[in-house]
């Protein structure tokens, strides 16, 4: 089993995750959603062998205050050698059948993109979109020519030249922040606040996680693990009167891209929250970053000069209820990255 995870994380190019002879036991049975209805298959060949696996993890979402059954399939893969074409598709099914309401991929590539569709599982194309701000624009343009082929010679003589434009760019930005929103502040976010506070902050959506305490810290515990060479940041935004009006939480690396993995923000204060996650990823040296289509900050996002794309694996969902898949399609849906796969 870890044998066929391991090949077929170095095929796509993956790293594999850390401390892995665990991994599926902290992330499958561990959990604190754990639910025996909801578990995950492994394909056997003839002779009894492992040639395919895809997890299942089980996640509460409320629908309109209606609690739903919704579980995340992940890690969905077969041994390219075993001779069984149709083990991904036998898996999926397999999971297409159970008792959830809702079943997610969050990082589904082409390939099982298409099975999902042909089993019957829609693409959720804005959530599939990606956004990008550089915060160092200078230094992510010479990274960039730096990738192209330009001689680090020459890239190195630019760099002086680029942190100076970058300085000067960070210092008029805060200039005009500061004139726009004055007094609003960030501090250390604790998952307590995140909890009591979140169904307030998100009661304008249809479909949105249920957290608790326990299960959160759990989540970010996981996520962190996967991501051990960058520091995840929580931090809570409060306006000029000291009012909490959102936060953001995101994956930090110095000098590169920092992945944001949740970014909330009151109704009318979507503005100062992003440029507070902006400013801190600045101050904390990030280059670019980067994260999961918010469908309610595209406006804050397009003036302040971030860009759209689908380069990345797409979002899909399947499920035997409309009712449920609306919000999805309809871009009314609170689906994080946290709500993904880890």
């Amino acid at each position: 089993m870890l044998e066929l995870f391991r090949t077929a994380f170095l095929r796509t190019g993956k790293s594999v995750p850390l401390e892995l002879d665990t991994y599926f036991d902290r992330v499958f049975f561990e959990s604190p959603w754990y639910d025996e209805e909801l578990p995950s298959f492994v394909h056997l060949d003839r002779s009894g062998r492992i040639i395919g696996f895809v997890g299942v993890q089980p996640r509460p979402l409320l629908l309109r205050g209606r609690r739903i059954r919704a579980a995340v399939a992940t890690k969905l893969m077969a041994a390219p050698s075993a001779g069984e074409p149709l083990a991904a598709v036998r898996l999926l099914s397999k999971v297409f059948a159970g008792p959830q309401d809702l079943l997610l991929s969050d990082l589904s590539n082409d390939a099982g993109r298409r099975i999902w569709e042909g089993l019957g599982g829609t693409t959720a194309l804005l959530y599939s979109l990606q956004w990008q701000r550089p915060v160092r624009p200078a230094r992510h343009s010479l990274s960039w020519l730096h990738a192209r082929g330009v001689p680090a010679l020459v890239i190195g003589g630019l760099r002086p030249l680029g942190s100076v434009a970058d300085a000067l760019v960070a210092r008029i930005a805060a200039g005009r922040f500061r004139d726009a929103f004055p007094g609003y502040t960030t501090e250390d976010l604790p998952l307590s606040v995140l909890v009591a506070r979140f169904p307030e902050l998100s009661s304008d959506r249809a479909l949105r996680p249920e957290y608790d305490e326990r299960s959160l810290e759990w989540l970010l515990h996981i996520a962190q693990k996967n991501e051990p060479h960058r520091v995840l940041r929580q931090r809570l935004v409060r306006d000029g009167h000291g009012e909490l009006v959102g936060w953001f939480l995101y994956f930090l690396e110095r000098g590169g891209e920092s992945e944001v993995v949740q970014l909330v923000a009151r109704k009318g204060a979507g503005d100062a929250v992003f440029h507070l996650l902006l400013a801190d990823a600045w101050s904390c040296g990030a280059v670019m970053l980067t994260g999961r289509l918010e469908p309610n900050m595209v406006r804050e996002m397009s003036v302040r000069h971030s860009y759209f794309r689908q380069v990345g694996p797409w979002m899909v969902a399947h499920s035997t209820q409309p009712d449920i898949l609306e919000p999805i399609r309809s871009g009314s849906a609170f689906l994080s990255r946290l709500e993904g796969e880890w």
